[in-house]
């Protein structure tokens, strides 16, 4: 049961996107979560933003490391910063949920928009049920807040983390 509850989460979480990232994927899918966190973390260190976004996944999975929403929240962040479509989405369904971030549909929206403009298809459809949550003028200032957060290299406030749900 869990191999497929892993299995399922790689399909949401986009992995296919680490292609180029072989020893982490075969680590990760023989169950070797170790020694994957491993090799993404080196991969990190230089700037690889598939390997920090699956870093992100570690953690909120809890595979190799203890499971932390907030820190998921901020390698999420790190790769969504560096333009990594998956990690945007990641990122804007952890704003949606309120998991290990405070809970926000605009900064939800705004990132779920920009990975959507990169073509990442589950972040349209996530996009589908946030934009139902939040008003036009808020649609329109979720479009501003990403454009600027883009354009912005520090490291952001994500406010008090939140506790997410316990599988």
């Amino acid at each position: 049961m869990r191999r497929e509850a892993v299995a399922l989460l790689f399909a949401l979480f986009g992995l296919v996107a680490c292609a180029n990232d072989e020893d982490g994927l075969r680590q990760f899918r023989a169950g070797d979560y170790d020694a994957s966190f491993k090799t993404f973390t080196a991969r990190a260190d230089n700037g690889d933003g598939a390997a920090i976004n699956f870093i992100g996944i570690h953690y909120y999975l809890g595979l190799g490391v203890d499971r932390d929403f907030g820190a998921a929240a901020q390698w999420f962040e790190r790769a969504a910063r560096a333009s990594n479509a998956d990690a945007q989405r990641n990122l804007g369904v952890l704003y949606l949920r309120g998991w290990g971030v405070r809970r926000d549909n605009v900064k939800a929206y705004g990132w779920l928009f920009q990975a959507s403009r990169q073509g990442n298809r589950g972040a349209r459809e996530y996009l589908k049920t946030v934009n139902h949550l939040i008003t036009p003028n808020q649609n329109i200032l979720a479009r501003q807040w990403i454009a600027d957060q883009l354009q912005q290299p520090s490291e952001p406030d994500h406010g008090a983390p939140a506790n997410g749900p316990q599988l």
